[in-house]
């Protein structure tokens, strides 16, 4: 391809773009800086020997990102993505999220179809950037001053494995001038707010100068919706299917996939939730080659992905027996490859002799090493114009889709012995340390989650304690925090099954860094960032208590740090006080509470007025909280007016930018109502939650999973206003939408989102007494409980609190029923199993003690026995020490 070059000014300032049409390399004038970036939007030549088709067809082709089949259902998210393209910005960072097999990458390769069919003057480059490409460029850049091309767009899979090299990148994006346009679209998983990659790349950086913020396109991650047509499902298993017959002609003809209308059970399975992940659809058009269609859709996810890598297994043991290599040797590879992330090139020998030796397994090493380059080549290989000079470090590449390279991992390792398999895989994260990491946790996430579905089989289960076991293994091997660091960055946050292992990953990683922290400023700061992480993670856990002791010592670091560099740790500092008014108060501390969100909307407020603009989300941020802990007080003209103020600056801000904002403001409206509540001003806080609901509705119809969470709790917040207003009938309306929104997403995603399906119904149960239905109320009721009770058999601190509160509404509805005997147990039981943080943390739960104890006594009367003193004394004796400390009732 001709070297074509975009003119910035000066020729030390120029982009020259070269490649070979598949590849382009973005070399910034005479600067030194070279960005390699791989069009994988233009079809090339499979680098891998050729497979005609037949037997050893590699049929993994087909669930490739860049397989020929249709895109369905994605126009709606392509014309955001145009859109967002075409914003007057002229630095835009944008990112997508989801679960594997969304079609994450697919649509990012189709938004590079359309925008880059050539390299022209003046037309857009596209394309990925290689994760371990970016370190080495930002390195470069930080020394030189380079323009961009014309109109650059950058699409960054796997954002965990290279975040400090993006947040370097958008640093130097703050200051650089952009004449055009430059785009950065990252992929992920998963993306929390509170800590990670996301929170990490949207924040300033901690010198304090650059604001990266404002390079963002929204103010969360767009979560990838799933498909929703039955016809589009249905398309896809065709188009699928037509793919792997074409590889398969030497089996017989397929069963046809049903037509719409001809098979009940067939259109019944399409409709199903888990089939709206396009990678399920194709692994069952894949499967339907052998198979009749309704069969493959009968299959289980993760037991379709595992069938699919034990075919590919089988067709990689028969290449590797050709070269004689033998399939113990060739599957024990597969596992030490794809748990390390891809290995790295450079010395594949040597890693793999090592490997084998450490694993008492013989193999011809170097036929070994030929067979892994030739069958999973790193892209890099050929994507990379000047690696080596680039200080890159291509990997091979792993079984494709992420799903089946992981069923490959389980199937490679089954029958392993649990010592041994962890061992392996200590041994893969001693080799790529972050890469490893990240797989691990995608292995996690795809696999694990088994322990917490009611459904799941007694296999998946086991694989599922195997897994986690390895994870707890490698932790509790590795001393150094440096080597621990990529774990604990890696364990993601939005999920229940991970929620100990994180927490306890995490305060190894403290331990280690808090004792290495010494006086330099740096290593104080990390130490005092990942104080701060741990108190999170505990949070997460239920543990109130050790929490706010976490908090409060990041506190105190970054107090001391602020003092040193003001402009790097001072908003640290403020956002951690915010988080420790909200523990003070979950502990009933509610003056210390106040003083906290006090002092952190202070801080803002400074920061803000150093900074006009800089910090005036933060303040709002900061004011909402503030405005909570006024309410708990009994301060309600005061949280109100500051209420008030949070959701008129996020108005302005929303008015301003509404991809970032709109979210924030509409969060503002549903507090601002319930202050509005607390000052018997009930309409007008039905108007501002009919807002809050307006304004998430229309952004859950653009961004389905991003935002319903968001419009189920301003419903539940809805029937509150009404409910105070005795609308009741359309109070349960609300509620009951609320119900149906989180049950739909907790049939995706039952980790994160059984929680708030138990919440629902224990409101839906209330409102339901309320208007007369107990019978209906009752079932609520019933199934709340049980949903709680399963969580606390697995996270007792988190939910144990919860679950009392179902046990009390369970007895309400049992009472208005007649079953007088039923709710004095259900009582009886919520008051026992509240007992236990009653005693150790009184003021966080006292609310909740108190409502058991108001009915106690006439539950007792009417089931004719006398009250349990035994019980109730340790209890009466607590609340009477809690008065005298604080007579005032505040």
């Amino acid at each position: 391809m001709t070297d074509r070059s975009f003119e910035a000014g000066s020729v030390d300032r120029s982009v020259i773009v070269t490649g070979d049409h598949n590849t382009a390399t973005l070399v910034f004038g005479d600067s030194g800086v070279r960005l390699p970036i791989a069009r994988r939007q233009i079809p090339r030549a499979d680098p891998r020997p050729a497979r005609p088709p037949g037997p050893d067809a590699r049929e993994l082709d087909v669930l490739a990102p860049t397989a020929d089949l249709p895109l369905f259902g994605r126009e709606a998210e392509l014309a955001g993505l145009r859109a967002w393209l075409d914003d007057e910005a002229a630095v835009s960072v944008h990112a997508v999220i989801g679960e594997a097999g969304t079609g994450k990458t697919r649509l990012a390769l189709e938004l590079c179809r359309a925008i880059d069919p050539d390299l022209k003057p003046g037309a857009w480059v596209a394309g990925f950037v290689d994760p371990d490409m970016l370190a080495p460029v930002v390195a470069a850049l930080a020394t030189r001053q380079v323009a961009w091309a014309s109109r650059t767009l950058l699409v960054v899979d796997y954002a965990i494995a290279c975040r400090e090299a993006l947040a370097g990148l958008l640093d130097r994006l703050t200051q650089d001038e952009v004449p055009g346009r430059v785009r950065i679209l990252i992929l992920e998983r998963e993306a929390s707010p509170e800590q990670g990659w996301w929170r990490d790349l949207s924040q300033p950086a901690l010198d304090g100068k650059k604001d990266r913020s404002n390079l963002f396109h929204g103010a969360a991650p767009q979560r990838l919706a799933g498909l929703a047509a039955r016809e589009e499902r249905r398309g896809l298993v065709k188009a699928a299917q037509a793919a792997a017959r074409a590889l398969r002609p030497d089996l017989p003809e397929p069963a046809a996939v049903p037509e719409p209308g001809a098979d009940a059970a067939f259109d019944a399975r399409l409709d199903e939730a888990r089939f709206a992940n396009p990678l399920s659809l194709v692994m069952a058009g894949v499967l339907s080659v052998d198979r009749p269609p309704g069969e493959a859709l009968a299959l289980r996810r993760l037991d379709a992905a595992r069938k699919l890598a034990r075919r590919e297994l089988a067709r990689l043991e028969g290449q590797a027996k050709t070269v004689g290599v033998s399939a113990q040797a060739l599957r024990h590879a597969i596992a030490f490859n794809g748990l390390a992330g891809g290995l790295p090139t450079a010395g594949l020998r040597k890693t793999l002799k090592d490997e084998f030796d450490a694993a008492v397994i013989a193999t011809d090493v170097a036929a070994l090493a030929t067979l892994l380059r030739a069958e999973l080549p790193a892209a890099d290989d050929e994507e990379r114009p000047g690696a080596a000079e680039e200080a890159g470090e291509p990997r091979l590449g792993t079984i494709r889709p992420d799903l089946v390279g992981e069923g490959a991992i389980l199937e490679a390792l089954e029958g392993e012995d649990d010592a041994d398999a962890a061992a392996l895989v200590a041994r893969a994260y001693a080799a790529t340390g972050g890469a490893a990491a990240a797989a691990l946790m995608r292995l996690a996430q795809d696999f694990a989650y088994a322990l917490e579905d009611a459904t799941a089989k007694p296999d998946e289960v086991e694989v599922a304690r195997r897994v986690m076991g390895w994870i707890a293994a490698l932790a509790e091997g590795i001393d150094d925090p440096e080597m621990l660091e990529p774990l604990a960055y890696a364990l993601p946050r939005q999920t229940t099954i991970l929620r100990e292992a994180a927490a306890a990953i995490t305060a190894r990683v403290v331990e280690g860094f808090r004792e290495a922290a010494g006086d330099d400023l740096n290593e104080r700061g990390r130490a005092a960032g990942w104080i701060n992480n741990l108190s999170v993670r505990l949070s997460d856990l239920g543990r109130r208590e050790d929490a706010l002791a976490a908090a409060e010592e990041a506190a105190a670091s970054y107090r001391g740090l602020a003092a040193e560099r003001p402009g790097a740790f001072m908003p640290v500092l403020a956002g951690v006080l915010k988080n420790i008014a909200t523990f003070r108060s979950d502990l009933g501390r509610r003056e210390d509470a106040l003083a906290a969100a006090k002092e952190a909307t202070v801080l803002y407020r400074g920061l803000d007025s150093a900074q006009p603009g800089r910090f005036t989300s933060d303040v709002a941020g900061a004011l909402s909280n503030l405005a909570s802990r006024l309410s708990d007080l009994g301060d309600f003209e005061n949280a109100f007016t500051v209420a008030e103020e949070a959701a008129s600056l996020y108005r302005t801000l929303a008015a301003a930018r509404p991809g970032a904002f709109e979210l924030d403001y509409a969060i503002a409206l549903t507090n601002l109502a319930l202050r509005l509540i607390d000052n018997g001003r009930c309409e007008d806080a039905l108007a501002a939650a009919e807002e809050a609901v307006l304004l998430q509705r229309t952004l859950a119809a653009a961004q389905p999973d991003a935002f319903t969470p968001n419009l189920a709790t301003a419903l539940i917040n809805l029937a509150k206003c009404l409910n105070a207003l005795g609308r009741f009938e359309n109070a349960l309306t609300a509620a009951q939408e609320a119900l149906t929104l989180y049950r739909m997403l907790a049939t995706g995603r039952p980790d994160v989102f059984k929680p708030n399906v138990a919440m629902a119904l224990n409101n839906l149960a209330n409102s339901l007494n309320t208007l007369g239905r107990f019978e209906v109320a009752l079932a609520a009721a019933e199934e709340s409980v049980s949903i709680r009770r399963i969580l606390v058999a697995d996270q007792p601190a988190s939910f144990v609190i919860n679950l009392s509160v179902s046990l009390g509404s369970l007895s309400d509805s049992r009472f208005l029923l007649g079953d007088i005997s039923g709710a004095h147990a259900a009582l009886d039981e919520a008051i026992r199993t509240l007992l236990p943080v009653f005693l150790r943390s009184p003021p966080s739960v006292a609310r909740w003690m108190q409502m058991h104890l108001q009915r106690y006594p006439s539950r007792c009367a009417a089931a004719g026995v006398q009250p349990d003193e035994v019980l109730l004394a340790p209890i009466l004796e607590t609340f009477q020490r809690l008065e005298q400390e604080n007579p005032d009732g505040e």
